[in-house]
């Protein structure tokens, strides 16, 4: 029997033009899932002329500037229109991908039309809090808080084990489902091509060893530690050229360490780089450099994967999650001597780093289009079963209607109770007066 088809509501507390990890999973999960369920997306206005052009219904709130991330962050409940367009429509599930202002508002659509409300765990903001404030008391009270908010969800999703339990340090007790991330790019058998164009376009030669960083350019993600690296690499005798793709606030400062460490001419800022230029650095590049301990998952290196690009983290770590040194990517200590050292394998046993390299393919690229498959049957599980729980609710309402019913009652009969006993108090008190007196 065919299944109905879904509506859908999904959530966000900061979306595009905007782009980081959470943005692209969401908006790929959007796009794969399209066409088997019906789509759509709440997410905050953009003040830069930025008009959507997706192939799924969108309504935007009311936002404000955020200047420190240079985000523009909705606010819903002070948006009536916004409410009142996103309420026309019936919905079967609600999906949230952050829990703050978008995550309320949808909690709030959710118990008014009585359906099931799902979110994806995806940041580790006790990290970003930490950092923010630098006050550990002032950041759990606000993680506690964020878990008080996934709390109140029928179900959780999490990309792996050790993100599951970091969802359940933030105190949340509910149930966790293990869904996969995946990239838009397709995986490319032969990446020769690819190679000899990068090269042109990017005036390498095929001696030269090419590491990469693919992301937001911010403290957190720790380009510094990489170019301390680096540093060590160099001074030990070994040529290479670096490339940061992609841009953010921590531009400046690293672009001043680089001088520092007298990098100039190894590494190459590319700041923001249309798509279509992606499988060739991701094809070029020799290793990934990705030692972020801030990350959940990482969806860079799925992306490096679909070019037989393997990637060097950090042990121990979200980002380093599902990687086996040696046979599908490469780990290190949290040690920056460690780290360059890792790259100095690399850099002399590149015949081993492409058999890696070939074994990330097999086991770390996943297709979005695959992943959402994982996403849409928790969908339909997701609310078979809260239709099973539905009549549940309304049995427990009942029986709580009558154990107030009840009490009332009793509560009823106790004051009576208690009347009568006061009556008889003070017949005995007048009685004892009189005696007393007389």
């Amino acid at each position: 029997m065919e299944k109905r088809k879904l509506n859908v509501l999904v959530g966000i507390d900061v979306y595009l033009p905007d782009t980081d990890g959470v943005i692209n999973c969401m908006k790929n999960y959007c796009l794969n899932s399209k066409d088997e369920v019906n789509i759509t997306v709440i997410a905050p206005k953009n003040k830069r002329s930025y008009v959507d052009n997706l192939p799924y219904k969108i309504f935007r709130c009311n936002s404000i500037y955020v200047p420190f991330l240079n985000q523009y962050y909705g606010l819903p409940a002070q948006d009536r229109k916004f409410g009142k367009n996103v309420r026309e429509q019936k919905y079967d599930i609600v999906h949230v991908h952050s829990p703050f202002n978008m995550c309320k508002f949808a909690l709030k659509i959710a118990k008014e039309q009585n359906i099931p409300i799902v979110a994806t765990f995806h940041t580790n903001f006790r990290l970003i809090f930490q950092k923010l404030f630098n006050n550990k008391s002032l950041t759990e009270t606000i993680v506690s808080n964020i878990g008080k908010m996934y709390s109140k969800m029928d179900e959780v999703f999490v990309c792996s084990e050790s993100v599951g339990e970091q969802a359940r340090s933030f105190g949340y007790k509910g149930k966790l489902s293990y869904l996969p991330f995946g990239t838009e790019l397709e995986k490319v058998d032969d990446v020769s091509g690819l190679i000899e164009q990068a090269n042109k376009e990017f005036n390498l030669d095929n001696d030269t060893f090419l590491g990469i960083f693919v992301g937001r350019v911010m403290p957190l993600k720790r380009v510094d530690f990489i170019l301390n690296a680096l540093k060590i690499v160099k001074e030990k005798g070994y040529d290479f050229q670096f490339y940061v793709v992609g841009k953010g606030p921590d531009t400046k400062r690293l672009k001043k360490i680089c001088e520092k460490n007298k990098l100039t001419h190894n590494v190459k800022f590319l700041g923001f780089i249309p798509r279509e230029q992606f499988p060739l650095v991701n094809a070029r590049a020799d290793l990934l450099l990705f030692p972020s301990i801030y990350d959940n998952f990482g969806l860079v290196k799925v992306e490096a994967a679909a070019y037989k690009t393997a990637g060097l983290y950090v042990e121990h770590t979200n980002a380093g999650d599902g990687i086996i040194d040696g046979e599908n990517g490469f780990l290190s200590k949290d040690d920056v001597n460690e780290f360059a050292n890792k790259i100095i394998y690399c850099i002399e046993n590149r015949d081993v780093v492409k058999q890696v390299g070939e074994k990330a393919q097999e086991t770390v690229y996943l297709h979005w289009k695959d992943a959402t498959k994982f996403l849409l049957d928790r969908y339909y599980d997701v609310v078979e079963n809260w239709k099973g729980r539905e009549e549940t609710y309304k049995k427990t309402k009942k029986t709580e209607k009558q154990k107030i019913n009840l009490q009332t009652q009793i509560d009823k009969e106790e004051k009576k109770k208690a009347k009568l006993v006061a009556k008889k108090y003070k017949k005995l008190e007048k009685k004892t007066s009189k005696r007393a007196y007389n």
